[in-house]
């Protein structure tokens, strides 16, 4: 009886292990995740970068569109 006892603590022992160890991995994960996102997002090009896009510089449409925005500024 005393060693049932005993094993059956054990397993508890265990799960609780097993538990701490699975919240602990779950933060280290998130922090991980969202940190690496972070640095990810923060490297991109297009937020440093002044330069017109081509696009817009060749675009006979977007030319255009400026045209109209800058003459509906100006009727104000």
């Amino acid at each position: 009886m005393f060693f049932f006892s005993y094993l059956l603590q054990v397993e508890e022992d265990w799960k609780y292990v097993a538990l701490v160890l699975d919240r602990l991995f779950l933060w280290l994960f998130t922090i991980l995740c969202i940190s690496g996102t972070i640095l990810i997002i923060f490297q991109a090009p297009s937020l440093y970068d002044t330069n017109e896009p081509i696009d817009i510089h060749y675009s006979k449409i977007a030319k255009k569109k400026l045209e109209l925005l800058k003459m509906g500024s100006e009727e104000l």
